[in-house]
């Protein structure tokens, strides 16, 4: 099946941290004058990274294909508070400049996966219809 595919898959997921990513720096761009406010990151690579790397060992059977599929849909996408530093006086540690970058940045990406997908589907597409329009 298609939505089965380990690209899929792996596009998936990088699509849903990116989205998460984008509304935690709306959000932080949101309040950034919010007296006390904590600046909210979101990191979901590294997790993904490390599952996509334990398929690098060979081609897998359909078993270890199966629960890769699942480890990677299930792969972490974290959402933590920047505790560490405070901007202003009043404890808002959110950079404009920073959230500004972040934005153009987590944009950047989610246009360029979605298009990953829309290709991908264009490629079966033209596989069906065996070249025809």
């Amino acid at each position: 099946m298609i939505g089965d595919s380990m690209t899929f898959a792996i596009l998936q997921k990088a699509l849903d941290g990116t989205c998460q990513r984008q509304r935690a720096i709306a959000n932080n761009i949101a309040n950034h004058e919010t007296p006390g406010y904590k600046a909210i990151k979101v990191s979901f690579e590294e997790s993904l990274k490390r599952e996509i790397e334990k398929l690098e060992n060979g081609i897998p059977s359909k078993e270890q294909m199966a629960k890769s599929l699942e480890a990677i849909r299930n792969s972490k996408i974290d959402i933590s508070q920047d505790r560490s530093t405070a901007m202003r006086a009043d404890g808002n540690n959110v950079d404009m400049d920073l959230e500004n970058i972040e934005m153009a940045k987590a944009q950047i990406q989610y246009t360029y996966l979605t298009r990953s997908v829309t290709d991908m589907f264009a490629r079966l597409r033209y596989a069906v219809s065996e070249g025809r329009k």
